[in-house]
């Protein structure tokens, strides 16, 4: 099993999109007929969906209003991410795990918070994990 797919609310879809378009790296971007929302499609085929706040999804379902999130990036890529942030005017936070991997920390425009980890929860040490 993996996740495919997480929904965030915003104000303005299209400022959300170039953000998340000049961070991430999508391969598609899918985008709704009605304009109410567009879905950022990864390499790997998981979606990361930008959608107006107050859209309804199938069987009233509903993008999250401030999430956090996580992508996993190779240790190697910790210094592009950390300067693709700065180069969009967000200085991230970083944190160093208890396991010597490293995050970076970032709030979007939406208040939603973003993280980059270079490891995913099998790489974090017993003491970080409630």
């Amino acid at each position: 099993m993996r996740m495919v797919e997480i929904h965030i609310e915003v104000e303005e879809i299209d400022s959300a999109l170039e953000f998340y378009q000049a961070l991430l790296p999508c391969q598609e971007v899918v985008r709704w007929g009605d304009g109410s929302a567009v879905a950022l499609v990864m390499p790997d085929g998981s979606a990361f969906g930008i959608w107006k706040k107050g859209k309804s999804g199938l069987f009233d379902g509903r993008g999250g209003a401030h999430l956090h999130f996580a992508f996993q990036i190779e240790p190697a890529e910790y210094d592009h991410y950390k300067q693709r942030l700065l180069d969009l005017g967000h200085a991230p936070d970083e944190h160093v795990w208890p396991s010597g991997q490293r995050s970076l920390y970032f709030f979007d425009n939406d208040g939603h918070q973003g993280e980059f980890m270079t490891c995913d929860w099998f790489g974090l040490s017993a003491d970080t994990k409630s």
